[in-house]
């Protein structure tokens, strides 16, 4: 199989990464006919910081579990979400559309709960996967609209396990609210369990293996490491450093083994090479979780690279190299049509995707990037990257011109040296920007709701 200088192959041992160029022999290679519907999953961690799982570098976490997914498929370097806080990440990844486009542009403030959503005349991931024969469970925050036609049993997800509101108690609540409530589908669920995250991985391990004849469909958005900065006694033994590094410490290596529940349970279904499989977080780690973005400059809710890059992991066995390593830019919008065009299902709806099929780039099969510019916007912050090169406007201020590629910390601004290349880049900005639809709820929203 040709490999493109954008895929390397790599070994990934102990949380650090060394990268070894191997003869093409030695190559992992696909299958040359990849089942057609394969299983889909997609596994949303929330708030985590770039630099904190050990594929990532991490030194004082362990992740294994979630190491593994990259050592048995590819890990995307350059990794993006469409969003830099969390609901509006989720309505990108839930349409492989840029949210902005249908004025999904801000977290969703409670106030406005009946009202505000991810709008109705929008296509899901479930629908489409839905209306193609799948069987559709989503799992965990939802955070994409609270009245019950938000509901995700009204999105196209036949069965749901988890709460509406961005974040809630890892431990069972005495008092419950409406948005904290635990639902199984409509219904409110008992708070029996022990801790969040592991009730999360092993619902979804029991979906697995009660999954039917039909493939799956499984979205699972994990709270960790979002606050409250909620971690059990057993998984604080053994951390090290300031009380709330502790804490995410702890949530992150329950997180990977909640993670794991979920690859247990493909092996022991014997399915998980037939499994297409994406991990991504939501955005940046963020200011109030102890999370590290190292090198990356910047945090949640801001779009230099530290808000919006984020660990994006791809494994599917029979369909995708193994221990691959992929370098051009990439977004969560195209998680959405890669597992359509895995699964050979063709779209329900007429309103165009910004997201592309990865699958190509990620096999070696086409060169190049898939995307000619990438985009972001939440009110008057915003970003557009094409090429190497990164254009944001950052709250105030003049707008910022980085080398991303050369300048990963965006600590050299290159605005005053290239006027020419500024004035390109805010014209593809103000094109794209002139197509978006007014948010859909107030300036501010994103800081006056749960988040």
């Amino acid at each position: 199989m040709h490999l493109p200088r954008a895929v390397s192959f790599s070994l990934l041992l102990t949380g650090t990464l060394f990268v070894a160029q191997q003869p093409a022999t030695q190559q992992p290679a696909t299958t040359s006919a990849p089942p057609k519907r394969p299983h889909v999953i997609v596994i949303v961690s929330d708030d985590a910081g770039y630099a904190d799982f050990g594929v990532q570098g991490a030194r004082d976490i362990r992740t294994p579990r979630i190491d593994s997914i990259a050592q048995g498929g590819v890990r995307c370097t350059q990794g993006y979400v469409s969003g830099s806080v969390c609901s509006p990440t989720r309505a990108g990844l839930m349409t492989g559309r840029y949210q902005q486009r249908f004025g999904h542009e801000k977290n969703i403030p409670p106030q406005w709960s009946e009202e505000n959503g991810l709008p109705l005349d929008e296509r899901t991931f479930a629908d489409e996967l839905l209306a193609a024969g799948y069987g559709t469970v989503a799992l965990g925050k939802w955070h994409l609209g609270y009245a019950d036609h938000f509901h995700p049993r009204s999105r196209g997800f036949e069965h749901y396990y988890g709460f509406l509101q961005g974040q809630r108690s890892y431990f069972p609540l005495e008092r419950v609210t409406r948005l904290n409530r635990l639902l199984r589908d409509r219904d409110v669920a008992p708070e029996s369990f022990d801790y969040m995250t592991d009730e999360l991985g092993r619902a979804a391990a029991k979906f697995i293996a009660e999954r039917g004849d039909r493939p799956l469909f499984l979205y699972l958005a994990f709270n960790a490491v979002h606050g409250p900065m909620h971690a059990t006694e057993q998984d604080l033994v053994g951390t090290v450093g300031p009380q709330r590094r502790r804490k995410l410490i702890a949530m992150t290596h329950a997180l990977d083994r909640a993670v794991g529940y979920v690859l247990d349970a493909l092996d022991e279904q014997g399915i998980a090479d037939d499994t297409l499989l994406f991990f991504v977080n939501d955005n940046g780690g963020a200011t109030n979780n102890a999370s590290k973005n190292a090198p990356l400059r910047g945090h949640k809710a801001q779009v230099f690279e530290g808000g919006i890059r984020v660990p994006f992991l791809v494994r599917w066995p029979a369909g995708l190299p193994q221990g691959a390593v992929y370098e051009q830019p990439v977004i969560a919008l195209d998680i959405l049509p890669t597992s359509l065009a895995a699964a050979g299902a063709g779209r329900g709806g007429a309103k165009p995707l910004d997201g592309v099929d990865l699958l190509p780039f990620l096999r070696g099969e086409r060169e190049g990037a898939p995307h000619d510019a990438l985009f972001w916007k939440m009110g008057d912050t915003w970003a557009v990257r094409s090429g190497d090169h990164k254009l944001l406007h950052q709250e105030k201020g003049a707008p910022m011109l980085f080398d991303v590629a050369a300048d990963i910390g965006e600590q050299n601004d290159l605005a005053a040296a290239q006027p020419e290349r500024v004035a390109a880049l805010q014209a593809r900005y103000d094109a794209w920007a002139a197509q978006l639809m007014k948010p859909r709820w107030g300036a501010g929203a994103e800081k006056d709701g749960d988040d």
